[in-house]
């Protein structure tokens, strides 16, 4: 018997973001996390066009996250973690925005 997932289509998202705000997990396994759910895990089509909007910008975002202050240096793309921690709460706040 196959298991059925915890959380289905946007639902996932929502939660890793959930999880990253509350400090449940670290910024290095929700950029990975949601990198990976964004891209092979979620349905597109099932997001509401809020939703692939907002995900979409935070994917833009935690894709480029660098710990190496170094790294950031060399390229400028590269994110800290306190550019994640604010794109997070700038996905969480349009998220939860009214209209």
């Amino acid at each position: 018997m196959a298991m059925e997932p915890l959380w289905r289509g946007s639902e996932l998202l929502h939660k890793l973001l959930s999880d990253y705000l509350r400090d449940t997990i670290g910024t290095a396994l929700f950029c990975d996390n949601f990198e990976t759910t964004f891209n092979f895990d979620v349905d597109r089509h099932e997001l509401t066009p809020r939703e692939k909007a907002v995900f979409g910008q935070l994917f833009d975002q935690v894709v480029y996250y660098s710990p190496f202050p170094d790294e950031r240096a060399q390229i400028p793309n590269y994110k800290s973690e306190d550019d994640i921690i604010q794109a997070a709460r700038d996905a969480e706040a349009l998220l939860h925005h009214a209209g």
